[in-house]
């Protein structure tokens, strides 16, 4: 298994300690581009701003400029862009839209390359008033708008560099197969070093740009309206207090020459044993469980029990529970042909027998991660129901098929594995949540509410992590000398590649924080690959296995 990725820092869940004001007129956002022409992640961003209640588009200027690309983009890496995109790609992450369409025709406008700043200055203020933010895409010097706007000149950064060249995004971490690709919201204000707003960490796909590219650009997508608005809720203060420091701009461009060719050759290498591997053999989640007085969830499945499912199905997500002196795993069980799973259960016992899965709950689209908790008398499950854009509560009528209906939490939400949690008279929901056209492994999300059947509130500070490797919830959370812990699944490199132990560190009304404090990693030489859930009901604990079985095998 490839290595993982190295713990997040400090920056990984940064904090916001200032109160938000209300009543506030809405941010100005200026626009400056390098041409009308500039990828649609990029127009679709601003859209989303110039929609909100907090922002507006006060104008945008496109730059006259002629001649070619800052960063010539060498022959052979566009054919290997195209064929990328052509294997792997379901959308097109190069596309195109006209930034220019975003306004009026009053409120475009144009400028030559190099103008002087002093007239910048005067033409913006005397045509469209003053702006607070100059947003910046493209071939633009960015300090010959310094003093323009009042919080500084922003644009998207990438990499651990936080470098400004859009066409560039992860193009390095996928030639040298890093585990992640950090993405964010460059500020540069004059006489002040440069600082990053809304810092997230994608899953870098080692054989694919254009599968990275996907997912890192629609989530990067919902980051400028997020810096926006928290911006416009907790004012000034908030620029200083819920960023960090930048690195220092360095060049960049495409490798060339030799290093192009020994980077494509890499990448070919990996397209070449990623088609071996899935023509070659079949992954498979399967489950382990066992009985003991304490759990150290140190990744050996040594005195555990595995369950292995036929080879047409997997089996995961268990979720233990204890019922009238029997144990009980509900989990998810897929049938490959089905394309959709449902909720089955199995009894098991201190002796090692278990019993035959047994179908609980079944619905037309595909549900997982059955989440169990008994509230009131009543005992409850909370399955995975993201391809129904819902979260759904169901009571349990006859333990242990038969569940009815009891409510809709939450609607019109691409939200994976509900994971509640009571403590004192609020609960908790951690939702691992995602963009569209992106991945629902990268952001965590809390809402609350009084009751479990109550209306839930999204927290103000959502997404309050924004990293794959720990924010998708991975089982309950739980106690454990004295501090409350969630865990969370590890989703690169590859999804469920390991779970992260994160110690709750605040979790209220105004804020969310946690550290990460270990990883359960599959042990080596047991044939596992990956884990991705960790539950525990009295003795009996659980967790799920990832293999890859041969697929020709008898």
């Amino acid at each position: 298994m490839a290595s993982l990725a190295p713990v997040p820092g400090s920056a990984a869940n940064v904090r916001v300690f200032a109160q938000p004001r209300t009543g506030r007129a809405k941010l100005r956002v200026g626009v400056f581009a390098d041409r009308a022409r500039q990828p649609r992640w990029l127009v679709e961003a601003l859209a989303k701003v110039a929609a909100s209640d907090f922002a507006e588009l006060a104008f945008v200027a496109i730059e006259a400029r002629h001649g070619p690309p800052a960063i010539a983009e060498p022959l052979a890496w566009r054919t290997y862009r195209s064929l990328d995109r052509w294997l792997f790609a379901s959308r097109d992450a190069w596309a195109e839209g006209d930034v220019a369409l975003l306004v009026a025709p009053e409120r475009r406008l144009g400028y030559a390359p190099g103008a002087p700043r002093e007239a910048l200055h005067a033409e913006h203020r005397a045509r469209h008033g003053g702006i607070d933010v100059a947003f910046v895409m493209g071939d633009i010097d960015e300090a010959a708008l310094d003093g323009i706007a009042r919080f500084g000149t922003w644009r998207y950064c990438f990499g651990e560099s936080h470098a400004t060249r859009e066409a560039l995004a992860a193009v390095q971490e996928v030639i040298d197969a890093a585990a992640v690709t950090a993405s964010g919201i460059r500020i540069r204000r004059p006489g002040e070093a440069d600082r990053i707003a809304s810092p997230s960490w994608s899953r870098t796909i080692a054989f694919s740009l254009a599968r990275t590219r996907e997912g890192l650009l629609a989530k990067s997508a919902e980051f400028l309206a997020r810096t926006l608005r928290d911006l416009h809720a907790f004012g000034a203060p908030w620029l200083d207090q819920a960023t960090f420091p930048a690195q220092p701009l360095a060049p960049q461009s495409y490798p060339r020459g030799t290093a192009l060719a020994g980077s494509l050759a890499r990448l070919a290498a990996r397209v070449a044993r990623r088609t071996a591997e899935h023509q070659l053999s079949v992954g498979q989640w399967q489950l382990a469980w066992r009985f003991a007085d304490v759990e150290p969830w140190s990744g050996s499945l040594a005195g555990f029990h595995r369950l292995v499912p036929p080879r047409d199905r997997f089996w995961a997500d268990p979720f233990p529970i204890e019922a009238n002196g029997r144990h009980y795993i509900f989990f998810e069980e897929l049938p490959f042909a089905a394309g959709k799973a449902h909720i089955s259960a199995v009894e098991v016992d201190r002796a090692g027998n278990v019993s035959r899965p047994v179908r609980v709950l079944e619905r037309d689209y595909h549900l997982s991660y059955p989440f169990l908790i008994e509230e009131g008398g009543a005992l409850y499950m909370i399955p995975e129901s993201a391809q129904q854009r819902t979260v759904e509560v169901y009571r349990c009528i006859e333990f242990p098929h038969r569940w009815k209906l009891e409510r809709t939490l939450l609607r019109d939400v691409w939200a994976a594995d509900a994971t509640f949690h009571r403590t004192g008279d609020r609960w908790w929901m951690f939702l691992a949540m995602g963009a569209d056209g992106g991945e629902v492994n990268d952001e965590l999300h809390l809402f609350h509410a009084e009751r479990l059947l109550g209306d839930w509130k999204p927290h103000r500070r959502n997404p309050v992590k924004s990293d794959v490797r720990g924010a998708r919830p991975a089982g309950r959370l739980f106690v454990s000398g004295g501090a409350l812990h969630r865990p969370a699944q590890v989703c690169t490199p590859i999804y469920g590649a390991a779970i992260a132990l994160n110690r709750v560190t605040r979790l209220d009304e105004g804020d969310y924080a946690e550290e990460e404090v270990r990883r359960i990693a599959p042990a080596p030489g047991e044939g596992v690959l990956g884990m991705h859930t960790i539950n525990r009901a009295g003795a009996l604990g659980v967790t799920d296995l990832f293999v890859r079985r041969p697929r020709f095998a008898p």
